[in-house]
């Protein structure tokens, strides 16, 4: 059983009793106190506290009905719960649930106090992690009694335990339902608990899609609850479906206290859909340098220059690859520098590349670069020969660089 999953038990058992004392009062169940009267003995189940198992011998039960037609009454109903609850403790749910709703009808106190008893023993079963027992429980009672309030919340306690939290919620949403406004906040406060809990769980082991399935099925029962919608979303750009994200977004817009979150998220998406088709860029100051590949394999980093007609590579990286790329001589050119006018051999080269953009038969011009001992001005300028063959843009707030084909 996961750790978490187990924790979340605990602390809903831990808070069971609370909750069926107070779902008591509006389901009309007496509170637990006092003695059981005659047959309080009959339903303790040992000075130690410890569970028996008794085994019950079919030929030996006492016809239910008889119990109630012979001798001192009192005494015989003592009788018949000592049975029943000997068949309760030996697992035979079957019987001591018929037993019981025959009792129900003769006797309604005692069987609601051992209605009580019952719960309270499989409370403690949770604790004990026997889950199971509890689960056949339940199955049995709620056949009997499909719509008893208190052996729903039973359910809800062993689903959350067995780590069926989707179902248990589930249950959780339909006794709220069942219950009047006023008395649905304390179900309300238990289902966001739950939900809480298990987005972080769902969170911490990043299962994105596990977790979309398990907040759709909550919106069935709360289709515009403002929380559900944005932790939605919130998955859904952690598997970069942003059209889903934004649509879920955008019908959160003008709810004025998600109003920040929801304009984050947008602006996440908008950089994300904006990664997605664009470069990173190193920003030196002010400027911005690019890794590209040269013939297909040696790096080289740029610093872009939109007012240089063609790319420069400088003389220092051009002697490392030349013997390597062997690259076509071109011509000499008459370069206009900072410095005055300078001649320098172009050399083309089979491609160039940044990212998946590549054109093939680049030239560069080749010649000694200022402060190029510096590897952070990178190995030469990226010129307008490449760039103007994309339509392009420089985001310099998020320094990328967008390229499109023309």
């Amino acid at each position: 059983m996961r750790s978490n999953t187990l924790l979340i038990a605990l602390l809903m058992v831990s808070l069971g009793l609370n909750a069926y004392l107070l779902l008591s009062h509006s389901i009309g169940l007496p509170a637990i106190s006092g003695a059981l009267g005659s047959a309080s003995e009959s339903l303790k189940t040992g000075d130690s506290g410890e569970s028996a198992v008794i085994e019950i011998n079919k030929g030996q039960r006492r016809h239910l009905e008889n119990l109630f037609r012979v001798g001192d009454k009192k005494n015989d109903k003592a009788l018949l719960v000592a049975d029943l609850n000997d068949a309760f403790l030996a697992g035979d749910f079957d019987t001591a649930i018929d037993g019981w709703q025959w009792l129900s009808s003769h006797d309604v106190n005692l069987a609601m106090q051992l209605k009580i008893q019952w719960l309270n023993s499989a409370e403690q079963w949770l604790l004990e992690d026997k889950v199971e027992a509890v689960k056949q429980l339940t199955e049995v009672w709620l056949r009997a009694r499909p719509y008893d309030k208190a052996l729903r919340y039973l359910q809800v306690q062993w689903q959350l335990a067995a780590g069926q939290v989707e179902n248990a919620v589930e249950t959780l949403y339909g006794l709220m339902e069942e219950l009047p406004a006023t008395e649905q906040g304390r179900f309300a406060r238990e289902i966001s608990a739950i939900v809480d809990a298990e987005i972080a769980r769902l969170s911490e082991q990043k299962a994105w899609q596990p977790m979309i399935t398990f907040i759709e099925r909550l919106l069935w029962h709360e289709p515009q609850h403002p929380p559900y919608l944005l932790m939605l979303a919130k998955a859904h750009i952690e598997l970069q479906q942003y059209s889903q994200a934004r649509t879920l977004l955008y019908s959160l817009q003008f709810n004025a206290f998600y109003a920040e979150q929801v304009k984050s998220l947008l602006a996440l998406i908008d950089l994300s859909d904006l990664r997605s088709v664009s470069i990173a860029l190193e920003q030196q100051r002010e400027h911005y340098l690019v890794n590209g590949l040269v013939d297909n394999s040696s790096a080289i980093r740029l610093m872009i220059d939109t007012g240089a007609s063609i790319s420069v590579m400088s003389a220092k990286y051009f002697n490392g690859i030349k013997n390597q790329l062997a690259p076509e001589f071109v011509r000499n050119a008459t370069i206009n520098t900072a410095g005055g006018i300078v001649k320098a051999p172009i050399y083309q080269f089979s491609s160039f590349e940044i990212d998946e953009y590549r054109i093939p038969n680049m030239q560069f011009v080749v010649m000694v670069l200022e402060n190029n001992s510096s590897k952070n001005n990178g190995d030469g300028l990226l010129g307008m020969n490449f760039l103007k063959v994309f339509n392009f843009q420089i985001d310099q707030k998020n320094s990328r660089l967008l390229l499109k084909p023309r």
